[in-house]
């Protein structure tokens, strides 16, 4: 089983200057705990649950987001894929092919493949 096999969610973009409370808002909204951070048109870096979750509305986005270093591809096998989860520390990654993100993969949905 491969990543592609698996449900890939969307992934809302936001950009890199407003605030974690604006992050936090959309990320409700969308209910998805990883958003992919945006800076001159170049999506730069992720902001995930851990920086969601923690308490600093005025700061911006920039200040907190993880630089986009790791993601998944979509012939990337699972177990694969937890390894990757697993180094990261991560509870949802993005699928990219191409330079093209396609979306995100959540571990459980890794998780609940492997079994």
């Amino acid at each position: 089983m491969r990543v592609d096999d698996l449900p890939i969610r969307r992934v809302p973009v936001i950009a890199a200057h407003l605030s974690m409370a604006a992050a936090r808002k959309v990320a409700l909204l969308k209910q998805i705990s990883l958003l992919l951070v945006e800076r001159d048109n170049q999506i730069v870096g992720t902001i995930d649950d851990s920086a969601l979750t923690a308490d600093n509305d005025p700061t911006e986005v920039a200040a907190a987001m993880r630089p986009l270093t790791t993601s998944l591809r979509p012939a990337t096998p699972v177990t694969e894929a937890r390894e990757l989860f697993i180094r990261a520390r991560a509870s949802i990654l993005p699928v990219v092919v191409g330079g093209f993100i396609l979306g995100a993969v959540t571990r459980s949905d890794v998780e609940r493949a492997r079994s």
